[in-house]
């Protein structure tokens, strides 16, 4: 038998539908190639979407490479994988209990419509959220105070909405209408805002910070209690890195209704340190060696000048303050420095840093000899009688 003869035979039993051999082979076949397809449909998409979001490859092995950006790529990824799974398991029911075509035609032309739609929505927003982190950036790099940090949260405000407007879009595809799907989704807008009250309030604080901007990426800050440097800001938090590389998490609300101490805001900052020496000391000579020591290092500007006065005769000690205008990017290195150089000047001076002692006083000497003891008296003569 010839290879023609054998592939029309196989043809003729592989398309006789009525055998469960059949069924179970396009089942399987139909499953395959719907994962498949899903699966090289999702990595087309979402090698288009990096491109168009300005995402760069994020590395497995570091999870702090993985954005929310990256995130919401990965869900779109499922949803299509997903789409294409049910269409093929949808044939197979069809081959295997006779669930009709027509109804899981309509239902996949539906949910393929209201995928198109989240899925191009979301390539829109991308594409215009890093349009507008792009402007930002070039804004900042010319100096504009917060101009990056303002546009890079309009850049993530863009993003969401626009994956809220295709959500609502797509559901319109499966049979919802408008008027009702509104009234729900403000009824559930309402049930939402009640139970999420201080995510709201994080929401609006981070508004108020985008547009005050009392704070920077990039700036050295202390905010509700935390000390880094910040590393973005986002509608809902703000991120700090600190020195020792952590990451600190900290909701808007929280950042906006404390103390905000940024020491990047300005391009100087001053020294002042407070330094002791003790009674003895020549106060005259250790003001000298002080000043020195700041005004020969060229990071201290020389107006205003170096200020070191007494402001302080304390019980164990004369206390010195020392105040110099230094950049701030200088500002952390330079009293590490005049700390040091201070005290071995202070050492070869033979001036004295003041440390508390602990004396021990011992009470009493030593006990006194015995006394010796009294002769005993006389007994009285008795009288005569």
């Amino acid at each position: 038998m010839d290879f023609q003869t054998q592939f029309e035979t196989f043809r003729e039993w592989a398309f006789h539908f009525e055998g469960a051999s059949q069924k179970w082979m396009w089942t399987v076949i139909a499953i395959t190639v719907g994962y498949l397809l899903g699966s090289i449909v999702s990595a087309i998409l979402r090698f288009v979407a990096r491109k168009l979001a300005g995402l760069a490859k994020h590395n497995e092995a570091d999870p702090q490479s993985k954005t929310a950006d990256h995130v919401m790529i990965d869900i779109l990824g499922a949803l299509i994988r997903a789409a294409f799974l049910l269409v093929a398991l949808a044939i197979s029911a069809n081959l295997l209990v006779g669930y009709s075509l027509d109804e899981a035609r309509a239902l996949a032309v539906s949910a393929l419509k209201g995928l198109a739609i989240l899925v191009g929505v979301w390539f829109l927003g991308s594409w215009l959220g890093s349009r507008v982190r792009k402007f930002g950036h070039k804004i900042g790099r010319k100096a504009t105070a917060g101009g990056e940090t303002l546009f890079n949260f309009l850049a993530a405000l863009v993003r969401f909405g626009a994956f809220a407007v295709g959500l609502i879009a797509a559901l319109q595809q499966f049979g919802f209408d408008t008027a009702s799907l509104l009234a729900i989704v403000g009824a559930a807008g309402l049930a939402v805002a009640l139970a999420l009250q201080d995510t709201l309030k994080a929401v609006a604080a981070g508004v108020v910070i985008a547009v005050f901007r009392p704070y920077r990426i990039g700036d050295n800050v202390r905010v509700a209690g935390q000390d880094g440097t910040v590393a973005d800001i986002t509608p809902f938090t703000t991120v700090l890195n600190t020195i020792d590389n952590r990451e600190v998490v900290i909701t808007n609300d929280k950042a906006w209704g404390d103390v905000i101490i940024n020491s990047s805001v300005r391009s100087l900052r001053r020294l002042d340190l407070l330094l002791s020496i003790d009674y003895d000391d020549n106060i005259d000579e250790a003001i000298n060696i002080i000043r020195n020591i700041l005004t020969d290092d060229h990071r201290v500007r020389d107006e205003p000048p170096v200020w070191v006065k007494v402001v302080e005769l304390n019980s164990s000690s004369v206390d010195l303050r020392a105040r110099a205008w230094v950049s701030n990017s200088d500002w952390w290195d330079l009293r590490c420095d005049t700390l040091q150089k201070v005290k071995q000047a202070f050492d070869k001076a033979g001036i004295t840093i003041p440390y508390p002692h602990q004396v021990t006083v011992t009470k009493g000497g030593p006990r006194d000899e015995p006394s010796e003891p009294a002769a005993p008296r006389e007994p009285k003569p008795k009288a005569a009688e």
